[in-house]
């Protein structure tokens, strides 16, 4: 998938990084898989690193990581929801209660 979109804060922008495509049973827990084998989650968009994040006008829920070389990676598992039209990164449990009311 290739991703493009306008930035409005340079500083908190990573060009380039590669994702794998995970189910979202395995996104839930791939915080913990990924911290008992010693590897650095992080947030992304704004976000802390708790929680996977949703990019809603996809939608996908994501989980960033470093690698042993400071490289950032990202699982990544598309939601089967509508789009979002706004412009906004939220967590997934947000978008869940959110989608549940509509």
């Amino acid at each position: 998938m290739l991703g493009l979109w306008e930035v409005h804060n340079i500083e908190d922008f990573e060009p380039r990084h590669f994702a794998f495509g995970v189910n979202l049973e395995f996104l839930m827990t791939s915080k913990a898989w990924l911290e008992e084998r010693g590897i650095t989650v992080i947030g992304s968009q704004g976000k802390g690193n708790q929680k996977p994040i949703v990019q809603s006008w996809m939608p996908a829920a994501s989980v960033y990581f470093l690698d042993c070389d400071g490289n950032k990676l990202e699982f990544i598992s598309m939601l089967h929801e509508n789009p979002d039209e706004l412009e906004y990164a939220s967590y997934l449990s947000v978008w869940n209660e959110e989608h549940q009311e509509k």
